[in-house]
């Protein structure tokens, strides 16, 4: 480990995005240069996206929540939609370009460091390559960490937004889509099925409605999940509408009932139990936590 510390340039952002929310390490001075995040983020796309680049100072991995479009790495043209993870690097020609009916929303860390490209290549990730990912909740939360954690920077933020990423490459090689047994027909099933409940959480709030919703018995679209997502199909639709209640809660300064209500819940004493089931903490727990510690930071 390097004792030697230094500052790092701010790495390029496109300014064609209709929504995006961002966090930069890059003007924190970093003393262990083995992995440095410099920033991050989360954006969606205006119809007219398209970044060209001939090459990249740092290291870059973005994940593909929503949305369709079309890659190009080194020439090679990839497609892309929701579970897509791609890197590209210095020495990476790249193109990013939205589909215009259906605009990406992705997620995306830029990086730096010694170990940074032996990482990428362990995580069968290396500068040049895009994969298809399954259990998009994972990634979803490994952002949303990382984006809290570069939001309201402590002493250790780079050591922490270190971690993250270590753990991002490794959820990156263990959720990797290998050879679909069945064929890409049920893998593009099984991706239609996850996308809808991600766009439809809160209106279709029993497997029996989602799968009805979507033409397909309820036993099937528990198949689906089973081998391709790793968690239930249950399990995922808990885990949207939990971190969506955790969103109005804070948003509403840690009114439970508030948050039960709007994240489709009748019972606030069953939420509350369902709520520390996902997140590990009652709601009235982790709010005030979370608001405590807003406070301190600002």
């Amino acid at each position: 480990m390097s004792s030697q510390s230094r500052l790092y340039s701010k790495p390029e952002i496109s300014h064609q995005v209709r929504e995006a929310r961002y966090f930069y390490l890059h003007q924190r001075r970093v003393v262990d240069h083995r992995l440095v995040v410099l920033c991050g983020g989360r954006e969606t796309c205006t119809p007219d996206y398209e970044v060209d680049r001939p090459t990249f100072p740092y290291f870059g991995i973005e994940w593909v929540e929503r949305g369709r479009g079309e890659l190009w790495l080194k020439e090679r043209r990839y497609p892309l939609h929701p579970g897509a993870v791609f890197c590209y690097g210095p020495g990476v020609p790249h193109r990013i370009r939205t589909d215009p009916q259906q605009p990406l929303t992705k997620c995306f860390l830029d990086f730096t460091g010694t170990e940074a490209r032996s990482l990428l290549e362990r995580a069968s990730l290396p500068p040049g390559r895009c994969i298809q990912s399954t259990n998009s909740l994972d990634f979803r939360e490994i952002f949303e960490g990382m984006y809290r954690e570069g939001t309201h920077p402590g002493p250790d933020v780079h050591e922490i937004a270190a971690a993250y990423l270590r753990l991002l490459l490794l959820k990156t090689r263990a959720r990797r889509v290998r050879s679909p047994r069945n064929g890409s027909a049920q893998l593009e099933t099984f991706l239609r099925c996850r996308q809808f409940i991600q766009d439809q959480f809160l209106r279709y709030t029993t497997i029996a409605a989602l799968a009805r919703a979507l033409g397909l018995t309820p036993s099937y679209l528990c198949r689906l999940f089973r081998e391709h997502g790793e968690i239930s199909p249950y399990q995922f639709l808990l885990r949207l509408r939990m971190n969506y209640a955790l969103d109005r809660l804070l948003l509403s300064g840690g009114c439970v009932k508030r948050a039960c209500y709007e994240a489709g819940f009748t019972d606030p004493a069953h939420f509350s139990r369902l709520f520390k089931r996902v997140h590990g903490l009652s709601p009235r727990e982790l709010a005030t936590k979370t608001l405590r510690a807003s406070r301190a930071t600002s």
